[in-house]
């Protein structure tokens, strides 16, 4: 672990807007994100959707759940079939977990390539994602979050991308707040250890980076491996799903849950990023001033970030993104009331 007294390297900024720009659009729910099995109906139909920019983080844990609730339906018995609809993170997990229950999973999904999974940045951090505000809401919560650190903890050097990190912050953010301290706890650092921040106090929150193309393409290997079919098809009514052959079916469509089941608490908040090139030297993990803005160090590139807009398409943003890299390039030069004030007033406030 790095010490706080030695300044850790500063990211190259450099970038192409031709080239190393992407957006997306998390699947957020409002009031709360959906993982239940509603009664009736000839199948089973559990849904996992919902969880907004916190999909990687919860998705080993949610994946739990619907194994459970699989168990429980008692409808699944060795070679049953069970169709699993979305091929990003969520419904790549519950694939792999169904399929070690000896299940016959089929998968569905307009894409299994360029999902918004694939777009991600990756940290272990319940960030832009709310849980239903009772004493049980809280309780479920907290156990996927347990389950799936635990989980992805277990993953770590065996091929899945997935490591321990440091996140320094300037100031203790809401995504790390909803974490059982149990997990992770947040360590003061007295000086943050970067260039342009001497003196500047924070904290440190030792974390797990979960690299998507690495994970993603482990899954997807493994389930090509076992033969699981992966089936091109986009839903945009119930009755669709109610023609598949399979008697379960998990839904992990994310947004798409807005045209299928009209969902009208499902809600887009498109977030863009800057691809920067891999820097092997930056082992660490970076947030903004006041939870603004990232910086995540991966094999594949520096992912920098921070925009959280309720806009409904993936049009990419240069003038965003160029602000975002300008404001973290004024942080490590030392200029951070220019950073703090130049930040959230024009592109951080939420909408």
């Amino acid at each position: 672990m790095p010490t706080p007294t030695a300044n850790l390297p500063t990211p190259n900024f450099a970038y192409d807007p031709a080239t190393d720009i992407r957006a997306g659009r998390r699947p957020f729910r409002r009031g709360t994100y959906r993982l239940e099995c509603p009664p009736g109906g000839d199948k089973v139909l559990i849904h996992n959707y919902g969880h907004g920019g916190a999909g990687i983080t919860m998705a080993l844990g949610c994946a739990l759940e619907v194994r459970d609730m699989v168990r429980a339906s008692g409808k699944a018995s060795e070679g049953t079939a069970v169709a699993v609809l979305g091929g990003g993170v969520m419904g790549l997990t519950v694939a792999t977990l169904l399929k070690e229950m000896r299940l016959d999973v089929r998968m569905y999904a307009k894409s299994f390539t360029d999902t918004v999974s694939d777009i991600a940045g990756g940290q272990w951090s319940p960030s832009i994602v709310t849980y239903e505000e009772t004493a049980a809401g809280k309780q479920r919560f907290e156990r996927i979050l347990c389950r799936a650190f635990r989980g992805y903890q277990a993953m770590i050097n065996q091929g899945y991308g997935v490591s321990t990190q440091p996140n320094y912050v300037h100031k203790k953010t809401d995504g790390f707040k909803k974490v059982p301290e149990s997990l992770i706890t947040p360590v003061p650092v007295p000086s943050l250890p970067f260039d342009g921040h001497n003196g500047l106090s924070g904290w440190r929150y030792d974390t797990l980076l979960i690299e998507p193309p690495i994970f993603l393409g482990r899954l997807r290997r493994d389930l090509g491996g076992q033969s699981v079919p992966m089936n091109r098809q986009a839903f945009s009514s119930p009755r669709q799903i109610s023609d598949l052959a399979e008697p379960i079916v998990v839904n992990c469509t994310g947004l798409g849950s807005r045209e299928i089941w009209t969902d009208r608490e499902l809600v887009p908040r498109q977030g863009q990023l800057v691809f920067l090139q891999p820097q092997p030297r930056l082992q660490y993990l970076y947030s903004g001033m006041r939870q603004r803005g990232y910086i995540f160090s991966r094999t594949d590139a520096v992912v920098v970030g921070g925009t959280d807009d309720v806009i409904d398409n993936d049009n990419k943003d240069p003038t965003k993104c160029e602000a975002f890299i300008t404001a973290h390039k004024a942080a490590f030069a030392g200029r951070m009331t220019w950073f703090r004030s130049f930040m959230i007033p024009r592109y951080f406030v939420r909408k």
